[in-house]
């Protein structure tokens, strides 16, 4: 996964503009960053591990084709082998990628017994080798046969072209005196007043002369075009206000990405050692442990019984229980978590088995894990977590069904279903989100008060911390989650007229005499009462039971952000607070 920047002029031009480009596509990925050019017909390719705005591409030439990359590390560590552009086996063609391929180890293995070497783990690399040869047929080829959810361009050796292909991932093609390719149309800004939509499913040739657009036949087509103006603070949050209301809008993407990204053989493993435990605790931090709070439905649901621990309370609570056979699903979005990384030490020193979690692959976590499953979100700038935390929830409900497998509780076909769930969701949510937005902007203008509750029972009872827990990072706002019954054992006596209580709807049929009991209260004693639910006054997106944490939890991240942007707050950065929390 990754950001793409590239040009293609007539007269040659300053190469380091890449720079320039892949600092405004940083969102998309920081873990390394690369570029190639052409040179006296040759390709040049130079790469950088780490963050590109302090690590730049040092390059002082000049080319009429350059093509860049900053890569987030999915499938690979962020190592130099592994970053992009990646070149096929006569280092001829150099390719570059956003996004993920189905199937890559069926693909790589049938590459390796055709005679093709590979140099990384990425697999980017599966396109570099798919291309070699007649690479404008084999790019159609790809284009068709291939699976999964990406955009990849390359260049090739004595060509002043770029080419392109859109296989559900986003490309844009600016154009003045030069072209210039993106993955974002905000990057573009300062490039050209006007772009291309390259439409889905379709290969580009980019020339010095003119661009054009083929569908999957071969068949000429058009794209559209498109103004580009953004305020240059806004480009590199790709067009939005804020890192988190961007992240957002992340969600439906990174949804289909968490599910899509999971190797097989991985989750077989780590779902054998979960059944095969004597014992499983899980454990994260704040965002995490709230992830790892809804999974626990999801285990009890198959028979399973796990502990879901704060990383920072294990070692007093469950470490002296930990023995060989201890199984730790240890949650950390960052993979850096101080306290996670300390817990996790400390249990396999007592013979436990790690299966971690993370969005970051080069992580401490990932290090200290026997198995790791990457949530594969993408990079998430804003402090407070928004689609890291929806994406975890998707990968440990892949992990429970899995796991149900190994005990013959469920089939691979039923497993398959629950993926195919996953995408009617995120194409749900995605329609549904700029109304979610406006009904988050419209509850947000009636909150006066500096505290509220967040309520709810069953699997939602999670998505109540976790929603106190947004109002606090992002509006500052005093909040506690509470269970429902709980709800009327004490803390309602602070709810004096005009206090607002959320309520999410259980997913639960027999939680809804509660609910109602509830809601009579709240508005017999004149609380001002808004609801979470498919209809409610934020109006989430109707979906089964285990995927309803997802769906509502979307809307209150909405409402602490509207909140924030109320109050004038640093949303993406709260005073106080760091991405990983290391002491």
């Amino acid at each position: 996964m990754g950001g793409i920047f590239g040009f293609v002029c007539k007269e040659p031009r300053d190469v380091s503009i890449i720079n320039v480009g892949l600092k405004r596509l940083i969102y998309r990925g920081y873990d390394s960053a690369g570029l190639v050019y052409l040179k006296d017909s040759s390709l040049q390719i130079l790469k950088v591990l780490g963050n590109i705005t302090k690590n730049e591409i040092k390059v002082n030439e000049r080319s009429n084709v350059a093509l860049g990359h900053t890569r987030y590390a999915s499938r690979g560590w962020p190592t130099i082998e592994n970053t992009h552009p990646i070149v096929d086996c006569k280092g001829e063609i150099a390719v570059v990628m956003d996004g993920i391929i189905d199937d890559y180890e069926v693909i790589r293995d049938k590459l390796i017994k055709e005679g093709h070497k590979f140099v990384s783990t990425t697999d980017t690399e599966v396109i570099s080798h798919l291309l070699e040869g007649n690479y404008l047929k084999n790019a159609l080829d790809i284009l068709k046969n291939v699976g999964g959810i990406y955009s990849f361009a390359f260049m090739v050796k004595g060509e002043n072209k770029i080419f392109a292909v859109n296989h559900g991932q986003p490309l844009y093609i600016g154009f003045n005196s030069c072209y210039f390719l993106s993955s974002d149309l905000p990057s573009l800004n300062g490039f050209s007043e006007n772009a291309i939509i390259v439409p889905e499913n379709s290969f580009v040739i980019i020339s010095q002369d003119n661009v054009k657009i083929l569908d999957s036949q071969g068949r000429e087509i058009k794209g559209e075009i498109k103004r580009v103006k953004y305020k240059e603070e806004i480009a590199e949050k790709g067009g939005f206000t804020h890192f988190m209301l961007k992240e957002i809008y992340d969600i439906p993407t990174a949804l289909v990405n968490s599910v899509e990204s999971l190797l097989e053989k991985y989750l077989t493993l780590a779902s054998m050692i979960v059944f095969g435990a004597k014992k499983v605790f899980i454990i994260g931090n704040g965002t995490s442990l709230h992830a790892g709070l809804i999974s626990s439905y999801y285990f009890s649901d198959i028979g399973l019984n796990v502990n879901v621990v704060s990383a920072a309370e294990f070692p007093y609570y469950g470490l002296e229980s930990i023995t060989t056979g201890s199984v730790i699903i240890a949650i950390s979005q960052s993979g850096e978590t101080s306290d996670v990384i300390r817990s996790v030490k400390l249990a396999k020193m007592r013979g436990a088995v790690i299966v971690g979690i993370t969005n970051s692959v080069g992580s401490r976590l990932a290090l200290e894990s026997n198995v790791y499953l990457p949530i594969t979100a993408g990079p998430e700038m804003a402090v407070p977590a928004t689609k890291t935390f929806t994406s975890t929830i998707t990968v440990l409900k892949v992990l429970s069904l899995y796991t149900a497998y190994q005990m013959g509780k469920v089939s691979k076909k039923e497993i398959e279903e629950f993926k195919s769930e996953i995408k009617t969701l995120s194409k749900s949510i995605a329609e549904k989100l700029p109304k979610l937005e406006k009904d988050a902007e419209s509850v947000a203008s009636l909150l006066d008060k500096e505290s509220l509750y967040v309520s709810s029972s069953g699997i939602n009872y999670p998505i109540a911390l976790e929603g106190a827990l947004k109002f606090k990072e992002a509006s500052m706002t005093h909040a506690e989650g509470v269970q429902l019954g709980e709800l009327l054992h004490g803390p309602i006596v602070l709810a004096n007229k005009g206090y607002p209580i959320i309520l999410i709807k259980p997913a639960e049929d027999y939680a809804e005499d509660l609910y109602n009991k509830v809601i009579r209260l709240v508005k017999d004693r004149g609380i001002k009462l808004i609801t979470v639910s498919p209809g409610g006054d934020l109006d989430s997106v109707k979906t089964s039971r285990d995927l309803s944490p997802i769906s509502n939890v979307i809307p209150l991240q909405l409402l602490a952000y509207k909140l924030g942007v109320k109050k004038e707050l640093p949303i993406d950065t709260p005073p106080g607070l760091v991405k990983a929390v290391i002491i």
